[in-house]
């Protein structure tokens, strides 16, 4: 699935990889003036280079290193001359090549090595000025960008759903929970998620996504003091498993978040 929409000065372009068809799992990119922010997963770079080309898209930032945001950046590259920017964090890995889990190679495929620029602290061009906020947790090398005049926020993968149940191993829930803070400080009025969308209230959205993970860790800390195991605890407050979490061997799993949330 490739579909780009335009919603006043941005526009959405869903991506999605496909099993026998059907759409797997979706995640956005988003064009704003010259701006092309993230570039979806490496199945659907081909149709985004088309996309772009004699376009208004200069530059590509990415919010962070993950395959399904970064997939598209090697062929707008090569293909469109276009430069890459990326957090600091991200390049070396870029410019490496990702190692991915085989789960997340066949979801998504494996995406080719490129430069990056390093982002600073400030992103300009005409008719904008994003703010460059590190926003670690989901990956370590994530960052947001704020336009303070329209108190937008382009959040990458930090908020996603109000309510996220699953979390990967190498994820880190109180730098997560500490950056939600810090763009909740800033008082921002549109969320732009790269899974969610365009969404309005966004101060709203973030203080009940801090919120859910805090009641969520309050019911476990209460559980685990009454000498309950964290695989019941699990069990109790999230369900069992899916099917996920048996595909990625744990990797992505109801249990890492209620571990993390023990630990905060």
């Amino acid at each position: 699935m490739f579909r780009p929409t335009p919603q006043g000065p941005l526009t959405r372009i869903r991506m999605a990889s496909t099993f026998l068809g059907r759409p797997v799992y979706e995640v956005s990119a988003y064009a704003f003036a010259d701006l092309l922010i993230d570039s979806g997963p490496p199945q659907r770079a081909a149709q985004l280079v088309e996309w772009c080309r004699g376009g208004p898209v200069r530059r590509v930032v990415l919010t962070h290193h993950h395959e399904d945001h970064v997939g598209g950046a090697t062929a707008l590259q090569e293909e469109l001359g276009l430069p890459i920017l990326a957090p600091v964090g991200a390049v070396p890995i870029l410019a490496e090549g990702l190692r991915i889990p085989l789960y997340r190679r066949a979801v998504w495929r494996s995406p080719r090595r490129f430069r990056a620029e390093p982002l600073g602290p400030v992103l300009e061009g005409e008719g904008y000025r994003l703010r460059v906020i590190p926003t670690p947790g989901h990956a370590f090398s994530h960052i947001c960008l704020f336009d303070e005049e329209r108190r937008w926020l382009f959040s990458g993968d930090l908020y996603v759903h109000e309510r996220v149940r699953y979390l990967r191993r190498i994820e880190s829930l109180r730098d997560h929970i500490d950056s939600l803070r810090k763009v909740l400080a800033l008082e921002p009025e549109l969320l732009i998620c790269d899974h969610a969308g365009i969404l309005e209230n966004a101060a709203g959205r973030l203080a009940r996504k801090i919120g859910w993970w805090e009641d969520l860790g309050g019911k476990a800390r209460e559980l685990r003091d009454q000498g309950i195991s964290m695989d019941e605890i699990t069990k109790r407050l999230l369900g069992r498993e899916g099917l996920l979490a048996w595909l990625s061997l744990g990797d992505f799993s109801h249990r890492n978040l209620i571990r993390e949330l023990l630990r905060s």
